[in-house]
């Protein structure tokens, strides 16, 4: 019993690690700063503001995003007025000033490139009254969901192989995860299942266009359900396995 309640815990911390470094990895894309240009894009009703968002989304255009979207929350400033961070609601990281001099960037991108290259949508109904409006879509893209829980399956497996209790080994995944994260990529490459979400999306009239407003279902969406939190019974059940393996390997080294 105690060394399951050990194995548990282990397995616990890594599925956190991993969903931590993969829910920071997923939400970054590439783009330049600000708010972008305005209203230089044809935003004219709430159905051109979501084709617009949609579009510059799977073109990985977060400047004519932040355009058509209140990504854009605040820029900071140093006190001599320099500017040293701008905050966004989505793929934050590396819209970040000097973020394409961090070493993680390529990855960065390439990730942000596999997870919308398959992103597709429907408007199904829009609801319009005093300058706001409800949009309802239908959002496929990629499950990112189980394409992380095999990711999982990967980190623990190689933990059960390793020496000792196999941390080691757990930290050395995650810096190859930050770093190139190419057996990350690899599963993306060979995947294909996708979801299809149902969500509705708000929007705004401002200075004679339409915004959207990004919020977390929203988010989750077009992310293709990375924040469901559960996996498909097959790989709830792998992990299931392998939990009674790592516990088995703690009880041993104990």
């Amino acid at each position: 019993m105690r060394g399951g309640k050990r194995g548990s815990m282990k397995k616990s911390k890594t599925k956190i690690a991993v969903a931590v470094i993969l829910g920071s990895l997923l939400t970054e894309a590439c783009g330049m700063n600000g708010q972008g240009r305005a209203w230089a894009v044809g935003v004219g009703t709430p159905e051109d503001a979501v084709q617009c968002t949609m579009e510059s989304l799977k073109a990985l255009d977060l400047e004519t995003f932040n355009a058509c979207t209140d990504n854009y929350v605040e820029t900071y400033y140093n006190w001599i007025g320099f500017p040293v961070e701008t905050e966004y609601r989505v793929f934050n990281e590396l819209l970040q000033p000097g973020s394409k001099r961090r070493k993680n960037y390529q990855f960065n991108l390439k990730m942000a490139e596999k997870t919308v290259e398959g992103l597709e949508w429907e408007i199904t109904e829009v609801r319009e009254k005093d300058g706001k409006a409800e949009i309802d879509m239908e959002i496929t893209n990629l499950d990112m969901t189980d394409v992380t829980g095999y990711y999982e399956i990967t980190i623990l497996e190689n933990m059960i192989a390793a020496e000792g209790l196999g941390m080691w080994q757990l930290m050395q995944d995650v810096m190859d995860l930050t770093n190139g994260g190419e057996e990350l990529l690899a599963i993306m490459d060979t995947w294909e299942d996708t979801c299809t979400i149902p969500v509705t999306v708000f929007a705004w009239q401002e200075n004679g266009g339409w915004k959207l407003h990004v919020d977390d279902d929203f988010v989750n969406a077009f992310m293709g359900n990375l924040n469901r939190g559960t996996y498909s019974d097959e790989i709830e059940q792998r992990l299931a396995q392998l939990e009674e393996e790592y516990a088995d390997k703690v009880a041993e080294w104990e």
